[in-house]
């Protein structure tokens, strides 16, 4: 029996091994974390590998910025808002750059919407319309010039 101990742990040993091998490998990437955990290390380690991670972070980025992008392809080129009640509705629109905004005066008073400094639609009488185009982006907060306490956002663009 003296001869066979060595060699079962000789076996404990390799089983032991492997089994410690199988679950460092099992854990290799099997999630972001450790794998960027793994590029961080070999960065600072070796510095020549540094162009890796900068290749990874703009393809990281990408999806964000084709989010925004296609979020911005989705915005219209028309909104409207209707005056009623001394109040602009919705009083936020967005539209895309070129895009035109439409208010329209279901009130029974002339009305206004205009950006201080900026873009004006002109007085829009009971029943009526106005609209202005809007040519860059931004937030456009505007007013009724004769009715101050009415208020109103364009967002272009966004």
């Amino acid at each position: 029996m003296a001869p066979n101990k060595p060699s079962m742990t000789r076996r404990l040993g390799t089983l032991t091994a492997a089994f410690a091998l199988t679950a460092i490998l099992a854990s290799c990437g099997s999630d972001s974390k450790s794998s960027s955990t793994t590029a961080a290390a070999a960065t600072t380690a070796a510095p020549a590998s540094t162009a890796a991670p900068t290749t990874a972070a703009p393809t990281s980025a990408a999806p964000a910025t084709t989010a925004a992008g296609a979020a911005a392809a989705d915005l219209p080129m028309a909104a409207s808002v209707e005056i009623k009640q001394f109040k602009f509705g919705p009083a936020e629109v967005h539209v895309a750059v070129g895009g035109t905004v439409t208010w329209t005066n279901a009130d029974n008073q002339k009305h206004t919407a205009t950006e201080s400094g900026g873009f004006d639609a002109g007085a829009i009488e009971a029943g009526s319309t106005g609209t202005a185009t809007f040519d860059t982006a931004g937030t456009f907060a505007y007013i009724c010039s004769f009715h101050p306490f009415m208020k109103g956002t364009v967002v272009v663009g966004s």
